[in-house]
């Protein structure tokens, strides 16, 4: 996606590193210094800090009012928004804000944020004397078959999208209260870029009507369906960004593949009995990830079965760290994307059946039961130590005891292949210096080296089953670093900005000589064409050939064939067809010369007249076109680049053709 920030990065970052923040407004200014005080309940990290401030840098600065924040799962996004919300509020008198989102998973999560202001009271985003705000700040969750009441009533909006379609009555209803109301909104747009419905744009089309302000929060921007974001990226923190940070705010990410003579991946399709290898799967998998493909292709039980257990070695490392580095803070779950419902299935099956692990299966086909057990998996009381789905749980699903993910199938879609490594990046400890990883269990075959690249992942390969590894595969533990001796620093200024050039006051003093011609059909009279010459055709007889070795050895070679040769002038004795490229040649030349006084292609028509009249009197011997002979025709066709010199050397003329116009009957055209 185009990063449309970044012409105005130098000057952003000396505008935020002033701390007076000028050229906003005064309740603004207030405001943000409030948020960045030292003496906060909970400070914004610094790349949540960063985030903001470009917000505000970009609405207020910039006029722009539909942004982009591309921040990596587990970067805080909601916290960013509350700050938003906390912002606009204060500063720009918006009452109204509505928090869209993909799916039920990322609607509970920002619930759990919003619900009594939560957000707002953790970090202390209202300033003395403006904390009764929150109390206007109430949260209205949208569910399926209420009435919109609470629309009108409370002043944080949550709902999926779709609650919003014109395809039910429900979201008609709606969007029409929205529509309707007095007041203007923020739209607040959370993990929804990946939804590939045509309505979603034009729900989105039109919330803008009413909105004063947008703002998108994702990890991944660029969407499945191929479409760009019709928002402004200003900010992007990637993976690599957030794991180079002290303390880590995401797990570091670790490959591990198995020796590909043990693990062979072959595939079975239940319903046919056809047999395929993963190298004759390429095709396939991209029709499953696009869901155009019914076929339920499952992975064959021994590579399965090894891979599981390599992933369960995995899976005991992360145990044994949880317990010895973290004082058994949370206990690692095992997460295994599959192809397919049976694909699924049968991994579900040989967990529970053949290695005695209690596992959660989640597809399109669960009920809600098993959807809230994926939501409190990780937590106090959840039995499970496996999950299993095939592309459900994505956006929005964020349980950090997830340790282990085991990749049964191939991704084609950048996006899908991140949002499902995301699944995996949230920290379980944080706040220390503790070093984790999400292990991810994967098949060289599957060819993943463009997602490795993307996420900065370790890749440890030709793994076999029942190996374990210590912590050489943990990141090397990163202190801040502190400056011991100040006064031993040695000042380094800043770089000289060049004066930006100002063009228009440099062609404000450029003056162009130019005369004005009122009687420009005399300078018309005054050009000659005497006979030009023209190379009209190269041939070549033969092509000799000698070598550089100073051996003097030369080779003589056949003259190359002449393909798609045009025929020379010389040769051409049609007069209909000399006569055609004549008009031709001398219209190009009209029209060039137009363009070049900055005149309008409106008076190509008058100036081409104006130029056969010259090319009859001149080259034609006072004939028309029609009546001229072929030898005339070809001098007229070889003059036309002294025709447009003539008058290209006198600056001025041809706006003096189009100024003093004079009537008169012109040239067969």
């Amino acid at each position: 996606m185009y990063y449309s920030f970044a012409p105005y990065e130098q000057d952003f970052r000396a505008w935020w590193a002033s701390k007076a923040f000028p050229e906003v407004n005064p309740l603004t200014r207030d405001f943000l210094t409030h948020i960045t005080r030292p003496d906060a309940p909970r400070r914004l990290w610094r790349h949540q800090e960063e985030a903001f401030m470009r917000t505000v840098y970009a609405y207020e600065l910039l006029q722009w009012k539909d942004l982009l924040l591309n921040i990596v799962t587990g970067g805080g996004k909601t916290a960013i928004i509350g700050a938003v919300v906390a912002w606009l509020k204060v500063c720009h008198d918006i009452h109204k804000f509505l928090l869209l989102c993909p799916n039920t998973i990322v609607r509970d999560r920002l619930e759990d944020d919003f619900t009594d202001a939560m957000v707002f009271r953790d970090f202390g985003f209202f300033p003395p004397g403006t904390e009764h705000y929150t109390n206007a700040l109430g949260l209205h969750v949208m569910q399926p078959g209420e009435g919109p009441q609470g629309i009108r009533d409370y002043g944080v909006i949550l709902g999926n999208i779709h609650q919003l379609y014109q395809a039910n009555i429900s979201g008609k209803r709606n969007l029409a209260v929205l529509m309707n109301a007095d007041e203007r909104i923020a739209v607040f747009n959370d993990e929804a870029h990946n939804t590939p419905a045509a309505e979603y744009d034009s729900t989105l089309f039109t919330l803008r009507q009413i909105s004063k302000f947008r703002l998108d929060t994702t990890a991944t921007p660029d969407r499945a369906d191929g479409q760009v974001p019709d928002t402004k990226m200003i900010f992007d923190y990637s993976i690599t960004d957030a794991q180079a940070e002290v303390p880590p705010i995401i797990k570091n990410i670790v490959v591990y593949q198995p020796q590909l003579s043990s693990v062979e991946l072959t595939y079975t399709n239940p319903e046919t009995g056809e047999k395929r290898t993963v190298d004759e799967m390429d095709e396939e998998f991209e029709r499953i990830e696009k869901g155009l493909s019914s076929t339920q292709w499952v992975t064959d039980p021994d590579p399965m079965h090894k891979q599981i257990r390599i992933a369960l070695d995995r899976l005991a490392e992360q145990k044994r760290r949880a317990d010895a580095l973290a004082k058994g803070a949370y206990k690692p779950i095992l997460f295994v994307v599959a192809i397919t419902i049976k694909d699924a299935q049968q991994a579900r099956d040989m967990l529970e059946e053949q290695f005695k692990l209690r596992t959660l299966l989640v597809t399109e086909q669960s009920d809600e039961k098993d959807r809230e057990a994926a939501r409190k998996l990780g937590k106090p009381g959840s039995p499970y130590e496996a999950v299993v789905s095939v592309l459900m749980l994505r956006e929005g699903w964020d349980v950090p005891a997830v340790s282990v993910i085991l990749l049964l199938r191939k991704f084609s879609s950048r996006v899908y292949g991140q949002q499902v490594v995301g699944r995996g990046l949230r920290l379980n400890v944080r706040d220390t210096d503790l070093q984790e990883i999400c292990a991810i269990v994967d098949h060289e075959k599957l060819k993943h080296d463009w997602l490795w690249d993307i996420v900065g992942a370790k890749v440890r390969k030709d793994v076999e089953q029942a190996t374990l590894f210590g912590d050489e595969d943990l990141p090397p533990k990163r202190k801040p670093q502190f400056v011991v001796n100040p006064d031993l620093l040695i000042p380094i200024p800043e770089p000289m900005e060049e004066e930006k050039a100002d063009f228009d006051d440099d062609l404000a003093n450029i003056r162009i000589e130019t005369t004005d011609y009122p009687h420009w059909q005399k300078v018309l009279d005054e050009f000659d064409y005497g006979v030009e010459t023209e190379i009209s055709r190269v041939e070549i007889s033969g092509v000799v050939g000698q070598t550089l070795d100073g051996s003097g050895f030369r080779e003589i070679r056949e003259a190359p064939a002449l393909y798609g040769v045009k025929k020379p002038l010389s040769e051409i004795d049609d007069p209909i067809q000399l006569a055609e490229l004549l008009k031709t040649s001398v219209r190009d030349v009209a029209a060039n010369l137009l363009a070049e006084e900055g005149i309008g292609s409106h008076e190509l028509g008058y100036l081409y007249g104006v130029l056969m009249d010259h090319v009859r009197e001149k080259m034609l011997g006072g004939k028309t076109v029609g009546t001229a002979g072929v030898a005339e025709l070809r001098h007229a066709i070889n003059c036309r680049h002294r025709l447009a010199a003539n008058f290209k050397n006198r600056p001025g003329l041809i706006a003096s053709i189009v100024n003093y116009k004079q009537e008169a009957g012109h040239a067969d055209q």
